[in-house]
């Protein structure tokens, strides 16, 4: 009798999310006079003592690893929602230290980070590499945001094993290796 010797991924718990085929184009005038707009309504709504929200952390330790993994993968699937707001609101806004940054500086700051090119139909701020703002300059949906699948394995990873990211569907399929805790 011959026994069969498992592929590394035969046991691997797999995590399942989409992924961003959308194309990239050159970031419109247009766009960015949106973002302006909607910064600048931010700002003059803003109460003088306006609460900053915390910036959430990423996950660390293997969480972190595989979600890591799985948004390279991705591609940025969730950040369509984004637009031209990037979800970004006066909270966020309160981060920025208002007593050295004006409200000019802090549009700039945020103009600044939009790239040249950009993912069509997705966030402003979604370039080639991935959000082009640091966590601190992001809204809390987007640093506290996962999909379906990544939530799934984030909110049970004490009892993960090896893991493999599959993102996509079909002929657009990719997997990631087996990820080991």
């Amino acid at each position: 009798m011959t026994r069969r010797v498992p592929y590394p991924d035969d046991e691997a718990l797999p995590v399942i999310v989409p992924r961003n085929d959308r194309s990239l184009a050159p970031t419109s005038p247009e766009r960015i006079r949106r973002l302006r707009e909607h910064l600048a309504r931010l700002l003059i709504s803003m109460r003088p003592v306006e609460p900053a929200s915390m910036i959430r952390a990423d996950p660390k330790g293997f969480a972190g690893r595989v979600a890591n993994t799985a948004c390279a993968l991705c591609r940025g699937w969730c950040c369509f929602n984004g637009a031209d707001d990037a979800f970004l609101d006066e909270a966020t806004l309160a981060r920025a230290p208002r007593d050295l940054v004006s409200s000019a500086e802090v549009i700039e700051m945020y103009v600044e980070r939009v790239p040249d090119v950009s993912y069509q139909d997705s966030c402003i701020f979604h370039g080639t590499s991935g959000c082009t703002l640091d966590r601190s300059m992001r809204s809390d949906v987007c640093n506290s945001y996962f999909c379906h699948g990544l939530h799934s394995f984030i909110s049970s990873v004490e009892a993960a094993g090896p893991t493999v990211v599959i993102s996509g569907e079909f002929d657009r399929m990719r997997l990631s290796p087996v990820l080991m805790p």
